[in-house]
């Protein structure tokens, strides 16, 4: 039981190398050590449900991330075509380990099903409907970039992703 349980924490060790530079536990002090330059814009995800705008002040910080991630996720997975977007360096590693087997075990559960985007709107707004408790008629999704200029957002513009 011991050296399955040390074989898993090595496992999970290669496999957050193959990702990026921090393992857990332990933080990569570089990626607090420098300052990013500030964006020219800031997209936005503007979710409107029967006519009226969701807003984070009324929604508590684990709510509203759990509003806002999934649209963030489902947009990287049509921009990567798939959201494990890093298997080719998950392979890799492994295949570097020794560990080709346990790759091909895995790799089509890594893959998604065909028309996951075109069956998100639906999911997204019964997703909705059991977060803010009621059923919902219509969900309206736009992804608006703002700028912050002269102490107030300026909007730039705006994109309608889901309207159902």
């Amino acid at each position: 039981m011991k050296r399955l349980l040390i074989g898993f924490f090595l496992l999970q060790l290669l496999i957050d190398l193959a990702h990026s530079v921090t393992v857990f536990p332990f933080v990569h002090y570089g990626m607090f050590s420098q300052s990013l330059p500030r964006p020219d814009s800031i997209p936005v995800f503007e979710v409107t449900v029967d006519g009226q705008r969701l807003r984070a002040i009324d929604f508590s910080i684990y709510q509203w991330d759990m509003v806002q991630t999934p649209l963030a996720a489902a947009e990287q997975q049509v921009h990567t075509r798939d959201f494990a977007f890093d298997k080719e360096k998950m392979s890799s590693g492994l295949q570097l380990a020794g560990l080709g087997g346990l790759y091909r075990t895995v790799a089509p559960n890594l893959d998604n099903a065909a028309g996951t985007a075109t069956l998100f709107p639906q999911w997204y707004k019964t997703y909705l409907s059991n977060l803010v408790g009621h059923p919902i008629r219509t969900v309206q999704v736009d992804k608006a970039w703002y700028r912050y200029t002269e102490g107030h957002y300026l909007l730039l513009k705006k994109e309608t992703r889901i309207a159902i």
